[in-house]
């Protein structure tokens, strides 16, 4: 095969997977951001007032976040009952409804959540199933796709997919990382959106996979440091669309 057909096969390829995606969660945060930062700009101009609303009501959008989470199963439901909480409480310290206080209500809160955790703890483990000593603390996908948000927490995964065909993660004040060295790419080319918003993401690839990083950090940086064996037209592509503001995405 010579140089312009394998161009135009990869090329082929990853347009083809790139119709498969779905609309994902980081695509909700965009139009959030637009419509916030829009409405912003419109009562810079005097068209509307705006950011007194915002201000009154901006810890919903704290649990509408965490809900969504829940309900896309990006979310662990830890992480997501405090980010809910959070807003739930703030929400109600902005209409006065705490006689303390929020941090008077907060702290407690907290605790008793992660007591919950602790005793949630206790019976995961004793389900011994799918016991990996060589993965103690991660959870593991099999599945496809890897689809991961991680908002003022953090997931440690490990994709043992056969097929694996792409995903999406965001990293939004809180850390992701994904050991990708178990998964097979059995369609050549695999479509992974990674995006860190004052947050970060770390990848780890197998040497044999051909990585391409598209995307410009903003205030952020997009570290690929994999070693790779000599390009081949047959090895298989993880194509990464990186978006980095104020936050890292490392690759090893």
């Amino acid at each position: 095969m010579s140089d312009s057909q394998t161009h135009f096969k990869r090329t082929f390829n990853v347009e083809v997977n790139a119709e498969k995606r779905g609309v994902g969660f980081g695509f909700f945060i965009g139009i959030g951001l637009v419509l916030i930062g829009g409405g912003l700009l419109l009562d810079t101009f005097n068209i509307i007032e705006f950011s007194s609303t915002l201000g009154m009501w901006w810890p919903s959008l704290l649990m509408i976040v965490a809900v969504v989470q829940l309900a896309s199963g990006n979310g662990s439901m830890l992480g997501s009952g405090i980010l809910f909480l959070v807003g739930a409480m703030l929400q109600a310290n902005k209409f006065d409804w705490l006689p303390g206080g929020f941090w008077s209500t907060f702290w407690p809160v907290i605790l008793i959540l992660v007591g919950i955790s602790f005793i949630g703890s206790r019976w995961k483990k004793k389900d011994t199933k799918h016991f990996d000593p060589n993965h103690i603390g991660r959870v593991n996908v099999e599945g496809s796709r890897v689809d991961k948000t991680a908002i003022f927490t953090g997931f440690d995964t490990r994709v043992g997919s056969k097929d694996f065909t792409g995903g999406e993660l965001n990293a939004i004040f809180g850390g992701i990382e994904i050991d990708f060295r178990d998964a097979v790419i059995q369609q050549k080319t695999a479509i992974l959106d990674v995006t860190a918003i004052f947050g970060g993401v770390e990848l780890h690839v197998p040497p044999e996979w051909n990585v391409i990083t598209k995307g410009t950090p903003i205030f952020g940086g997009i570290d690929d440091k994999s070693l790779r064996t000599p390009a081949d037209a047959g090895a298989p592509v993880l194509m990464i669309n990186a978006t980095a503001i104020f936050g890292g995405i490392e690759i090893h």
